[in-house]
């Protein structure tokens, strides 16, 4: 059985989100330099560790049902872990010492929370995936794809956009690094 790609997916939402410098609820003021800078070396463990993780799932392939289940049900563990990683310390990088920077960090801080509470939904629905056979498994486990992939493009990104951060996250070397398409 081979696996469908939940990657491009997470990462469209990741490149929105460095796009935007990124973001904190933080009352403490930081430059913008430092913020994105923090920001950034958030993201980059995520942003690497979904592509290591999407590539090694859709290459796998699985003798049964049970064992593509229990698969797809590591990769989703994982990578809501990672996105939790990311959000305590996006949450934990300050306010940006820019005009409305409570608010844009603050609108960062949401997104990757429903990033992660996305990805903790697909955990749960993973768990009640058919195993009975492999055509039942690929059917839910496509269906279940669909609804995160719905998840993340709900995103609401439109906020994300600040012309302060987008400037200091280009001459921040954690952020170039970043995927941005």
């Amino acid at each position: 059985m081979r696996f469908a790609s939940f990657g491009s997916a997470l990462a469209t939402v990741l490149a929105v989100a460095v796009c935007a410098g990124c973001g904190s609820s933080d009352s403490s003021k930081v430059s913008a330099g430092t913020y994105v800078s923090t920001v950034c070396s958030a993201i980059s463990p995520l942003e690497k560790d979904v592509v290591s993780r999407s590539s090694a799932l859709n290459s796998a392939t699985a003798p049964n049902a049970a064992e593509a289940k229990k698969a797809l049900q590591g990769f989703l563990v994982a990578v809501e872990g990672d996105a939790s990683r990311a959000l305590t310390k996006v949450q934990s990088a300050g306010t940006p010492d820019i005009s409305n920077g409570k608010p844009v960090a603050g609108t960062i801080v949401k997104t990757f929370t429903e990033l992660r509470d996305a990805l903790r939904a697909a955990v749960t629905k993973s768990m009640s995936l058919p195993t009975d056979s492999p055509s039942s498994f690929k059917t839910a486990a496509q269906a279940l794809g669909a609804n995160v992939r719905n998840s993340l493009n709900g995103i609401d990104s439109s906020g994300l956009t600040n012309p302060d951060l987008q400037k200091a996250a280009a001459g921040q070397a954690a952020c170039k690094s970043l995927s941005s398409s």
